[in-house]
């Protein structure tokens, strides 16, 4: 196979509710492309959350998500802070086909995943993302 794509760089994330910013305090990452693959990190701080309400994602991805069910990509949390959630529960990311952003969602032990709200996410909250999906 021929490679056809190889692209390093960085990316601007932002948390939003689709209409709506935060005020970033920090949201730089790098990815990495080759070919269809993106491979993503960053680190995604708010100073302020603003008129964010609802249920918020990541937005900013250097590439769109595939225009394919299959390309659904779960990404990780690996850290989190200023969140207001309590035990039992863990957040995570998911990469949204044909969409340039991940949808941030809530773990619960007793119900299931849900999409995570901004009153569940604090002025200064934080989260450091990271994962792969196919454009």
């Amino acid at each position: 196979e021929l490679l056809d794509h190889y692209e390093e760089g960085t990316w601007t994330a932002a948390l939003s509710d689709g209409t709506d910013d935060a005020t970033m305090g920090q949201s730089s990452g790098y990815y990495t492309r080759i070919g269809n693959l993106v491979h993503i990190s960053a680190y995604v701080v708010t100073s302020a959350l603003g008129d964010v309400n609802g249920a918020v994602r990541i937005t900013g991805l250097p590439f769109s998500v595939a225009n394919s069910y299959a390309a659904f990509s779960s990404t990780g949390a690996t850290y989190a802070h200023g969140l207001n959630i309590t035990a039992g529960q863990t957040v995570g990311t998911m990469a949204y086909y044909n969409q340039s952003y991940l949808k941030v969602k809530l773990w619960d032990l007793t119900s299931g995943v849900s999409d995570l709200l901004a009153t569940e996410w604090s002025d200064d909250g934080g989260i450091v993302v990271g994962g792969s999906y196919r454009t």
